[in-house]
């Protein structure tokens, strides 16, 4: 219980603080990948995407990021399996074949990689939206 409790109070005192210093306020430096390259790297907004989660608005923080957006929630809904499950004694240890699917990574790095590119040549229309700093709100 030690390693899923202690990771929630972390993860939990990290949203707190993004959630008191708002990241949209001006005051965090940009990326490095956009200070030096240009382009909104796929983790790009990730901060706002998590002060606006915070705060409920879900809406503000899909527009942030999108994948940012969506992964955490479900995230969070694994931490409370891997909590509930080791409060409950179960065994957690990864299957035989060490661990998931390697399909699973390549598929996830591939939507990853593939996010981080469309967000950068959608600078017009209706894609506007996957940009970083797309919302003014």
């Amino acid at each position: 219980m030690a390693l899923p409790v202690g990771l929630g109070a972390v993860t939990l005192g990290g949203c707190i603080a993004i959630g008191i210093a708002n990241p949209g306020d001006d005051g965090v430096p940009l990326c490095w990948s956009r200070s030096v390259f240009g382009v909104d790297c796929p983790f790009c907004g990730g901060l706002r995407a998590t002060n606006s989660l915070v705060r409920g608005d879900f809406g503000a923080a899909l527009d942030h990021n999108v994948v940012l957006a969506v992964a955490m929630p479900v995230a969070v809904l694994m931490w409370i399996w891997w909590t509930w499950k080791s409060w409950r004694g179960d065994d957690l240890s990864p299957p035989a074949r060490n661990g998931s699917p390697v399909w699973i990574s390549v598929v996830a790095g591939v939507l990853l990689v593939t996010f981080g590119v469309i967000r950068n040549f959608s600078s017009a229309g209706w894609m506007r939206w996957l940009h970083s700093d797309a919302f003014a709100g």
